[in-house]
């Protein structure tokens, strides 16, 4: 294979940070790859289209019969699609094994990551494939694969059946109100991960004795099915997972089409599935997992409050894998807030994975970068807060943070309080926040329909009216808008041009560590004095902490989670399940969505 349009070429002899307190058995590599603790900040960066391949450098390259799981010889197309700094993408094409109706799903689109740093000659490295969410927007899985390649390790991510390009007209919601698709989904997918382990042990920068899989949510529960049918798969990550189908898929909000689909299907259908759930329920393939869970090649992470894999299924695969003690709990977490523990995933995951690497391969060095000062880290974290609430986020991404503080008033009391916000497209949002002493906690959105979870801990939501769906500026009175209108105009004066503030405020840098850096902020303004020290993680400058003091009171918060256009899910908007629930009119619930928030508008000030 030639190397196209000047890359390298891949064919071997072608001329061609930490959680404290967190304990774990990969600590030596988990140094090595300790820039992913950032990861959040980096996802525009990762996810650019980068540098585009010239067309026709595409080649196809053919895997002989007996390189094959079954034994079907076949061919697949290889074309660099783009290139950073520190890895490269190939876009992949390659038959299913399982021919289908649906022309378009017979054919595997997948995307191809390996180090920019791969010469001929070099021994064979570990591969991994990832396998997606359920979303199916790709986009984590894009992160891993990215992240795997740039410590050294080359990854894949396909499309599963029916998503994307492998998609009918109606698009892959068939899948979850057709019961035979379904069936058929679970069985393909497990065949064109095993097409997938063919094509990654013909390519000569990976060791076929090295090969593992990782996913996410849905992609865990097919990356723990295909352990137990592939037995080239040789570690295995799984994130938010577990066992027991049935039990999911019965209580899972995210499968209420399907189940009612199986509600109307004739017995001998719900049989089929049934038989289908179970000889893909990673359960079913406990011994292969108990294989790798000996070897120390298995692991699991998995949210403590999961609301829709739940935490006794995550304990029920543990426990017959023979890892149940060594399983890593997200605490105070559930499926989807445990986005704010997703720089200790990434990175964990590309540690454990990085372990095979062979003796003496490192991962493709970090090009030599000027340091941003500590006025432009100021004013750049002043100018996203401004766009918090000015700039909607494009389709498919959200604002998120997720923040706790505690506050000690002059009077000495001290409030310990939360902060969750989650804006996205066409108006959808949730606000938890709280508590507070006048208004407790306060739990509001609207995704399909706005909500309002009540301080008794009931359920409203309302019905009706259609439309577009109201965003948080269309529930505030006008002054409030007019406010932070002012507020996020001050904010930006100051991002965009710190030096015209500099009478008033002093930004300087203090002594940080090997992964933080921390700044100083002195407020001198007549009406306000005041000052915050910020720590910033070193290599993505995401926001860890802010303490202050000033406007008597003092207090710190926490970043939990703190990314603007973030990946996003209709599952971050939707109602929380709480009972009892009532049903009003539209307007209804609108109406008093605005008297919560003109009182918390109020209560702060």
């Amino acid at each position: 294979m030639t190397a196209p349009q000047g890359g390298v070429s891949l064919d071997r002899g072608d001329p061609a940070q930490q959680d404290p307190g967190m304990t774990h058995p990969f600590e030596t590599v988990r140094r090595r790859a300790g820039w992913l603790a950032g990861i959040l900040a980096l996802v525009s960066v990762l996810l650019a289209p980068g540098q585009a391949a010239a067309g026709g450098s595409g080649e196809t390259l053919r895997v002989p019969a007996r390189a094959s799981f079954n034994g079907q010889a076949f061919s697949y197309t290889m074309e660099l699609l783009r290139e950073g700094a520190r890895h490269r993408c190939y876009a992949l094409t390659y038959p299913s094994p399982l021919v289908t109706k649906l022309t378009n799903n017979n054919v595997v689109p997948a995307e191809y990551y390996v180090p920019a740093n791969l010469k001929p000659g070099d021994p064979g490295r570990p591969a991994v494939i990832c396998l997606h969410i359920l979303n199916g927007n790709f986009e984590l899985e894009r992160m891993i694969c990215t992240l795997l390649a740039e410590a050294g390790v080359p990854a894949i991510l396909f499309k599963l059946p029916y998503y994307g390009e492998r998609s009918p007209v109606q698009g892959r919601n068939a899948l979850m109100e057709s019961p035979d698709l379904f069936t058929q989904c679970l069985r393909q997918a497990g065949l064109d991960v095993r097409r997938t382990v063919d094509l990654l042990c013909s390519r000569p920068e990976v060791d076929p004795k090295r090969i593992g899989v990782t996913g996410i949510s849905l992609g865990a529960l097919l990356a723990g099915s295909a352990c137990g049918a592939e037995p080239r798969l040789q570690r295995a990550s799984l994130i938010l997972g577990g066992g027991d189908l049935r039990r999911i898929i019965g209580t899972a909000r995210e499968a209420r089409d399907l189940r009612e689909a199986l509600a109307r299907a004739t017995p001998p259908a719900r049989r089929a599935v049934e038989a289908a759930l179970d000889q893909a329920d990673p359960l079913t393939h406990a011994a292969a997992l108990r294989r790798l869970a000996k070897a120390d090649r298995l692991m699991m992470i998995n949210a403590a409050e999961d609301e829709v894999i739940p935490p006794d299924c995550s304990r029920r695969l543990a426990a017959v894998a023979g890892l149940k003690d060594r399983m890593i709990w997200l605490e105070g977490m559930g499926h989807y807030t445990a986005l704010a523990a997703l720089p200790r995933i990434m990175r964990e995951t590309v540690a454990f994975f990085a372990l095979d690497l062979p003796p003496g391969i490192s991962p493709p060095a970090v090009p030599p970068s000027s340091e941003t000062s500590p006025v432009a880290l100021v004013g750049s974290l002043l100018q996203q807060v401004s766009q918090l609430g000015s700039r909607t986020p494009p389709p498919g991404r959200c604002h998120y943070v997720d923040l706790r503080g505690c506050v000690v008033t002059g009077e000495a009391q001290t409030n310990v309080w939360r902060l969750t916000y989650v804006r996205g497209e066409a108006g959808q949002f949730h606000l938890l926040a709280g508590p507070s002493p006048a208004l407790g906690t306060v739990n509001l959105g609207c995704g399909t329909h706005p909500w309002i979870v009540t301080r008794a801990g009931g359920l409203l939501t309302g019905s009706g009216g259609g439309g577009a769906a109201p965003g948080l500026a269309d529930l505030l009175d006008a002054p409030l808008i007019s406010r932070l209108q002012l507020a996020g105009a001050v904010l930006a004066a100051v991002a965009a041009a710190p030096e015209a503030f500099a009478a008033y405020v002093q930004v300087t840098e203090e002594a940080g560590t090997a992964t933080e850096r921390v700044v100083r902020v002195q407020l001198n303004h007549k009406d306000l004095k005041g000052s915050g020290r910020v720590r910033f993680q070193r290599q993505t400058l995401a926001p860890l902490s802010l303490d202050f003091t000033g406007a008597g009171m003092a207090g710190t918060i926490a970043f939990r989670l703190w990314s603007l256009d973030a990946v996003s899910s209709p599952e971050l908007y939707r109602e929380p399940a709480a009972t009892p629930a009532q049903e009003l009119p539209r307007a209804e619930v609108l109406r008093r969505c605005k008297e919560i928030l003109s009182a918390v508008a109020h209560s702060v000030g």
